[in-house]
């Protein structure tokens, strides 16, 4: 899903965008030239590189379902967009690998773009200031932004304004949060470990840093963060998290990279469960779940496509909180076709052509 790509100027990166370099260079231009990345031309795709990360802390993902999800998105793909998709072989990595480019000192100051959440020095009034200030950048109107996101929100303020929007967000955000944070890996520890491999700015920064011959990436690893710049409203609703990216890669056919965590539909956490609506005894479909959003960060990837937030039928428009079900089952391919909408229209989206970091 589009959850923005930051201004990373401590980090020397420009605008990235998940599925959104959207075009606010700033201090990052010695990296980024002010240049966008153009629309894919996929008239005779090469199949699409994959890799599957695993991480051995979290159960592993059934090769199985690994196979289904690419076969399904390859048909959703057709029907949503009209592409024909091909997935090469999976090639499966230790998680660890992806982030070999990842040093100490690039990641010391990245890490200050992230609401330090465990140790209390996170600043909420600058966390509901950036978010606030972002909001534009969803490419909808306020009032659609608010409508999508009211029914989920775990807050006394009531959203008005861009500023109260943000607080009620922010407080929602940081709740969730915490309940990740005490999540355990197998091995007894914290999931949410002071590795990069659970941070959205980690997964940004990978594929810059160490190259990435790949278009896809599936993991089953939990991404869950919380960062000052280009706060996203879907992902502040579920605390942080982010079932999907879609990222500058330099090395990768598009010089983009589309990743599908598999954790929010796998996980039998009691708290995930009942942001999946599963909490009633009901069960996701993750091979249909994980196939949407793949597809949903495809049309990122290769169309440049962007939120059609409350459009139910479009499967650009983000499921609300983790309601995989709900959302799949109001997709709608024919009540959707690319360019019914400014936000669903390709080239929305605007990726800052991206450098390999040194």
């Amino acid at each position: 899903m589009l959850r923005r790509r930051l201004l990373l100027a401590n980090a020397c990166l420009s605008a990235l965008g998940t599925s959104a370099a959207y075009a606010q260079p700033a201090l990052g231009d010695l990296y980024f030239p002010r240049r966008f990345l153009p629309l894919p031309k996929p008239d005779n795709p090469q199949p699409m590189r994959v890799v599957y990360a695993h991480n051995p802390r979290i159960e592993r993902a059934p090769p199985e379902l690994l196979a289904n999800v690419l076969a399904r998105s390859a048909e959703m793909a057709q029907a949503h967009f009209g592409l024909n998709l091909q997935f090469a072989s999976i090639d499966e990595r230790p998680i660890h690998t992806l982030f070999a480019g990842l040093n100490t000192d690039f990641w010391s100051k990245t890490k200050a773009l992230t609401y330090h959440f465990k140790n209390g020095t996170g600043d909420r009034k600058r966390l509901v200031e950036t978010t606030a200030k972002n909001l534009p950048r969803n490419h909808n109107a306020l009032s659609a932004q608010i409508a999508f996101a009211k029914p989920h929100l775990l807050s006394n303020t009531a959203p008005t304004n861009a500023l109260t929007f943000a607080q009620a967000l922010i407080d929602t955000q940081l709740a969730r949060y915490a309940g990740w944070t005490q999540l355990q890996a197998l091995d007894g520890k914290p999931l949410l470990d002071d590795s990069p491999l659970h941070e959205y700015l980690g997964w940004i920064s990978a594929p810059l840093l160490a190259a990435w011959p790949f278009e896809v990436v599936i993991t089953n690893q939990l991404l869950a963060s919380v960062e000052y710049q280009e706060n996203s409203v879907h992902s502040a609703l579920r605390g942080g998290v982010s079932a999907g990216l879609t990222m500058q890669s330099p090395a990768s056919r598009h010089a983009t990279v589309s990743v599908l965590s598999l954790f929010p539909m796998l996980s039998q956490d009691p708290t995930i469960r009942a942001l999946r609506g599963d909490a009633a005894g009901q069960s996701t479909d993750a091979v249909e779940a994980a196939a949407a959003l793949l597809t949903h960060e495809i049309g990122h990837q290769l169309l440049h496509l962007g939120h059609p937030f409350g459009q139910s039928a479009c499967i650009m428009s983000p499921p609300e909180l983790l309601r995989f079900s709900q959302w799949t089952r109001q997709l709608n391919a024919q009540a959707c076709q690319v360019g019914n909408s400014p936000e669903n229209t390709a080239g929305v989206v605007r990726f800052v052509e991206p450098k390999k970091l040194p």
